[in-house]
């Protein structure tokens, strides 16, 4: 979803727009992102989309670096917030992008470069240091011997089976609990559109920061996003799930216009298209 941040461009600055309801640690530079383009845990996003098909990986090395910078003078969807005793950058984050939106633009970088801490919705670090990830993912999958398609109606399992018919078999959706087959389907058209975990702005700059010796802080790990997924109701799971499939189908045509919106700063138009698919399903927004 698009957090909501209250503020104005600053004058002299047309690439950070400050603002927001957060708190500046004493001493020190802090950069934050928040997740800005998808609705997915970003743990499960990269994990699901390796099971749908190889993904490039790519690290920080291997990232491209040629290619046009984002025009002088353009916003970018990054805030900063000072006092006297500090400064917090708040970025908004897209877990999955294409190598053609590097170089970012130089007001993120700059962030990067003048904050000592990187605050982001996981610690990225995690996904090396888990043992069993089918493990923790197999919260996704029903144990009990039920199925996908007898937990939601029979108009929603028809759905995702058209949704998936020419891109993998629907009996290896049919163990997974609602919230997961959510997740794979948007992992699959993330795929098909050329857009890659290993490419987004979380890995780039976790990556940045290793390099450089930074300090990296999770607000979430892991495992808590699986559970609140986990944990939510069948029918809020069956709501999030039919938003879901109902904005692949505008998504994946103005899926070019949103990153090109998160990449100009453009809040607004950017929280138009992410959250007109929440309008018939209010359970699920306020999930």
């Amino acid at each position: 979803t698009v957090t909501a941040i209250r503020g104005h461009v600053e004058a002299g600055s047309p690439d950070l727009w400050p603002g927001g309801d957060t708190v500046v640690s004493r001493n020190s530079n802090i950069m934050i992102q928040t997740r800005s383009a998808t609705r997915c845990a970003l743990l499960v996003l990269a994990f699901a989309a390796s099971l749908c098909a190889p993904a490039a990986a790519q690290n920080a090395a291997g990232r491209p670096r040629a290619g046009a910078a984002a025009a002088t003078g353009a916003k970018s969807f990054l805030w900063k917030v000072e006092s006297a005793t500090g400064a917090l950058f708040l970025a908004g984050s897209v877990h999955a992008l294409s190598a053609d939106i590097y170089p970012l633009s130089p007001a993120f970088e700059r962030a990067f470069n003048s904050s000592d801490t990187l605050v982001e919705e996981i610690d990225l670090g995690e996904m090396g240091q888990l043992t069993s990830p089918m493990a923790m993912l197999g919260k996704g999958m029903y144990q009990d011997g039920h199925t996908f398609d007898q937990a939601v109606s029979k108009e929603t399992a028809a759905l995702v089976a058209e949704r998936v018919k020419d891109l993998i078999p629907f009996e290896m959706l049919r163990p997974m609990k609602p919230w997961m087959v959510d997740l794979m389907l948007t992992a699959i058209e993330l795929q098909k559109e050329g857009l890659d975990a290993n490419l987004g702005l979380d890995k780039h700059f976790f990556d940045e920061a290793k390099q450089a010796g930074k300090r990296v802080v999770g607000l979430e790990t892991a495992e808590s996003q699986i559970d609140r997924l986990d944990q939510l109701p069948g029918a809020v799971q069956e709501q999030m799930l039919r938003s879901s499939l109902d904005d692949l189908v505008s998504e994946r045509k103005n899926l070019k216009s949103i990153v090109a919106a998160w990449r100009r700063g453009d809040a607004t138009a950017l929280q138009q298209m992410l959250l007109t698919g929440f309008a018939n399903y209010p359970a699920a927004y306020g999930s």
